[in-house]
């Protein structure tokens, strides 16, 4: 069962929390809501940016009594839903062990075999670039990718399979939209690799980063250390056309950079919205553990027109639309998935606002949800 969230107890458990005064928000089947979907909707018109904090605080307590593992780390990562074959994903709770070279390796490591161990298996971004690691960051690491990661809540794993388009041959066979339950979440990580560089390791928790247990596939081999949280997109279906969050380290300056020559500190330009400032200087000061990390803002719609997080949006961040980006999510067994890259005076450009319905004719809508152009067809 999931706890209020106090103070007290977060303090014991997790270390989130030094300040004298209680939240009261109920962290208690948080993931549905409460059992109470129009009440949250109310509480979310009330302050779109309190909620989110509240919730990016319930998602980052202990996963159970005890647990090593925050919430959010519980979820299912695309790589078990959308497999290489194509085949039936394995059921949400069904935990999935890294390969047996991870484990080895993370033995001789002196790792934690109860902890989780992250599949960073994705550099490029929406736009197909990478972000360095840049500034601060260890020579051997400079000029390395920010790796990523995607999740999901149970909601959505379950309408996937439902569905059976968890591969590509399910989306070629629809005949209708898709249309996700008011449960269903998903999350994109950020990720700066550590490895097992110990000192470094140290810097960035000074900085304030969660640091978790990871691994990736390069050049048929793996490579496994620590990874620390950069950015952590947040969206759900609390509302018809999802509610979009998100959250970055306050530190990322200093460790990632630009692709301009010289590099210079990558930064946020659509964020803190003037909304989530005085939200982010309440919560910070709430939970010692979070307070190096910040809300962006809460797009709902258009509202505000953009949003994007430096991490994973990093050189698109003057035309990052969340809401108008994943609005275009849709696949056509004749034509393929829609591609919202559009040519524009040259170049290309992302859309800001949601394309016409006369621009979907033919296609099938994803309801939002993009990850599922990481199918494979079944083999």
């Amino acid at each position: 069962m999931r706890r209020a969230i106090s103070i007290t107890v977060l303090s014991t458990l997790a270390g989130l929390a030094q300040a004298q005064d209680t939240n009261t928000f109920d962290c208690s089947h948080f993931l549905q809501f409460g059992g109470d979907i129009n009440k949250t909707r109310q509480v979310f018109v009330q302050s779109p940016e309190t909620l989110a904090w509240n919730w990016f605080v319930c998602l980052n307590q202990p996963a159970a009594s005890g647990s090593p593992n925050r919430e959010w780390e519980t979820m299912k990562p695309s790589d078990q839903v959308y497999l290489v074959n194509g085949a039936k994903p394995a059921p949400y709770a069904t935990p999935v062990p890294p390969p047996d070279a991870v484990l080895a390796q993370a033995k001789t490591l002196g790792l934690d075999p109860s902890r989780t161990f992250h599949n960073l298996n994705a550099t490029q971004q929406v736009d197909g670039m990478i972000l360095e690691m840049g500034g601060a960051v260890p020579p051997a690491e400079k000029g390395k990718p920010v790796r990523f990661q995607l999740l999901m809540g149970e909601g959505t794993f379950d309408y996937i399979v439902q569905r059976q388009v968890y591969n590509m041959n399910g989306q070629a066979a629809l005949t209708s939209n898709l249309e996700f339950p008011s449960l269903a979440w998903e999350l994109k990580a950020a990720w700066l690799w550590v490895g097992a560089d110990t000192d470094y390791k140290q810097a960035l928790e000074k900085d304030g980063y969660y640091i978790a247990q990871a691994y990736y596939l390069q050049d048929g081999k793996y490579q496994v250390g620590y990874a620390a949280l950069s950015g952590l997109h947040v969206i759900n279906k609390l509302n018809p056309d999802w509610v979009w969050t998100t959250f970055e380290n306050r530190n990322n300056s200093k460790y990632t950079v630009t692709n301009a020559i010289p590099p210079t500190p990558m930064t946020n330009t659509t964020g803190p919205t003037t909304a989530a400032k005085p939200v982010n200087n309440q919560f910070q000061a709430q939970y010692a553990g979070l307070s190096q990390y910040e809300l962006i803002g809460v797009q709902s719609k258009t509202d505000p027109t953009l949003l994007a997080n430096s991490q994973l949006e990093s050189a698109f961040q003057s035309q990052s639309s969340c809401f108008a980006c994943h609005d275009t999510a849709a696949y056509s067994a004749k034509k393929g998935y829609f591609n919202f890259a559009m040519k524009e005076q040259g170049g290309i450009v992302y859309p800001t606002a949601p394309p016409p319905d006369s621009a979907f004719v033919g296609y099938n809508k994803l309801d939002f949800v993009w990850s599922l152009k990481r199918a494979q067809w079944q083999r």
